[in-house]
């Protein structure tokens, strides 16, 4: 695997533990519609409200795996990128360190941090998934959303969901039964330990003329939004 590869999933990995918010889904490698551009912009990491769309909410994350400094070309490219997908935060994440030049221009809305290359030589991705889609060869699957259900007075069932970084399609893992499941974007699945509920993703369009696929968890008496990701 490419060093700059490994240092994107390092920073998608760490920015699940910063920003450990219920409310908000980590998406690694991500492709978002622009709203100016109207093309799909790759994101290394899109931070997002996990339960519909809501700008105010949106982060995008840079990982620079670089032999020198940013400077201040690269933080106003990385600006127009969050314009064009309307982010109201960004961060650039760095190996080398910036230029003075750069971290004026960063300004406010603009972070700037550093993660050492020394991190990509000695990270282990042996606590992640493979993709379990058959046409998805180099996916890995990030785990961000773990979660308790009752259902009628029963002991609850802890479920996980997560995201292939390469196909982005939502995997489920039931810890009832050690099942787990990867869904496309229309789809839906009951896990064989036939418990009283089912998954469901559909896409569905947003005010600004973007679409969503929502993830959703179905049973007799309710459907709840688990995540979204945005397209």
């Amino acid at each position: 695997m490419e060093k700059w590869r490994v240092y994107e999933r390092i920073v998608a990995l760490l920015s699940t533990e910063k920003y450990d918010d219920p409310s908000l889904t980590v998406i690694p490698n991500a492709r978002v519609t622009g709203l100016i551009s109207n093309r799909k912009r790759q994101i290394d990491v899109l931070i997002d409200y996990r339960f519909e769309h809501d700008l105010t909410r949106r982060m995008v994350i840079d990982a620079k795996e670089r032999k020198r400094p940013i400077d201040i070309k690269e933080v106003e490219s990385f600006e127009g990128l969050m314009k064009d997908v309307g982010a109201q935060r960004g961060v650039l994440v760095c190996t080398n360190g910036y230029t003075k030049a750069a971290k004026n221009r960063a300004q406010k809305h603009i972070g700037i941090e550093i993660i050492p290359a020394e991190e990509i030589d000695t990270f282990n991705f042996n606590s992640w998934d493979n993709c379990l889609h058959q046409k998805c060869e180099d996916g890995l699957v990030l785990w961000d959303r773990y979660f308790g259900v009752s259902i009628q007075d029963s002991p609850p069932y802890v479920m996980a969901t997560g995201k292939c970084d390469v196909c982005h399609r939502f995997h489920i893992w039931c810890w009832s039964c050690g099942n787990r499941k990867v869904l496309g974007n229309e789809d839906e699945w009951q896990c064989s330990c036939k418990e009283p509920w089912f998954w469901l993703t559909a896409i569905e369009p947003e005010e600004d003329n973007t679409k969503s696929i929502y993830l959703l968890f179905c049973s007799a008496s309710d459907i709840k939004i688990v995540d979204r990701i945005p397209l």
